[in-house]
């Protein structure tokens, strides 16, 4: 081979060289990429499946079994469960966003978790209050209502309240669909008995109506058929929409509003 044929040779191996070497570290690097995918897949995948939240679960809401999915979440959380029938019909704590575990310290036993203290506020929308009557055997449908249950209120008063003559005893309906979130006092949750106190929801306006029944008329309780029961409200009372809505009542507000004299 003559000097100019050899001279010609080496820059085309070295170009050669260059092309394959450039190969050469593409296909590492793919093969690199390729690795780390899998790797990441493989945590995906893998793992041990845990219940989650398929959809946002609001809270003091008692969960389904429609609410739940299993799902594999990477580390496994502490206190997760890994089959929907040991979440299924618990009471969530606190509101627990969609994909989240469902772990044991957001749930509660669901007869616990409205009659107890162990969820620290009462599920009060805006523009309601809570207000607490007493009840009893005779009064209480006999202990029957619990929590999330629905009650008629009936009214007896004397029309001699106001001022009417002859005066007559006059039983009228005031109150339906009171909505029970808590039964008996929550210092003392005893299993069994008759508890001594409902605690209801309501509006600020109807809170006084109530209250002046409570101080001049013989109240009684209905318990209500569960279809009859209307949704909880999530939102102000159009007619009541602030605690500062209520202006006050006497015999002349509840006479116009029941018509005890009337009728």
């Amino acid at each position: 081979m003559s000097i100019a044929s050899a001279d010609v040779a080496r820059p085309r191996r070295g170009r050669l060289y260059i092309i394959i070497g450039a190969i050469l570290a593409v296909l590492a690097f793919a093969a690199a990429a390729g690795l780390a995918s899998l790797s990441l897949l493989q945590q995906n995948t893998v793992g041990t499946r845990v219940v989650v939240a398929s959809h946002d679960i609001s809270a003091r809401t008692k969960i389904q079994s429609s609410d739940l999915e299993l799902s594999v979440v990477n580390p496994t959380p502490k206190l997760s469960f890994t089959q929907v029938g040991q979440v299924a019909g618990k009471g969530a704590r606190v509101d627990i966003p969609q994909g989240s575990p469902v772990t044991a310290n957001l749930i509660a036993s669901a007869g616990d978790l409205l009659s107890s203290s162990d969820v620290a506020l009462l599920p009060i929308p805006s523009g309601y209050v809570a207000v607490t009557v007493p009840t009893g055997e005779q009064v209480g449908v006999g202990g029957y209502p619990q929590v999330s249950d629905r009650l008629t209120m009936l009214a007896t008063l004397n029309t001699s309240v106001f001022g009417a003559s002859p005066a007559v005893p006059v039983v009228r309906t005031v109150f339906t669909n009171l909505d029970i979130i808590r039964v008996g006092p929550a210092a003392s949750q005893a299993a069994g008995g008759v508890p001594s106190s409902l605690t209801l929801l309501m509006t600020g306006c109807d809170a006084e109506y109530l209250f002046w029944l409570l101080n001049n008329a013989v109240l009684k309780y209905a318990l209500e058929s569960s279809s009859d029961y209307a949704s909880t409200p999530n939102q102000p009372d159009p007619a009541c929409p602030k605690l500062s809505s209520a202006g006050g009542v006497g015999p002349k507000e509840v006479d116009k509003r029941w018509h005890f004299t009337s009728g």
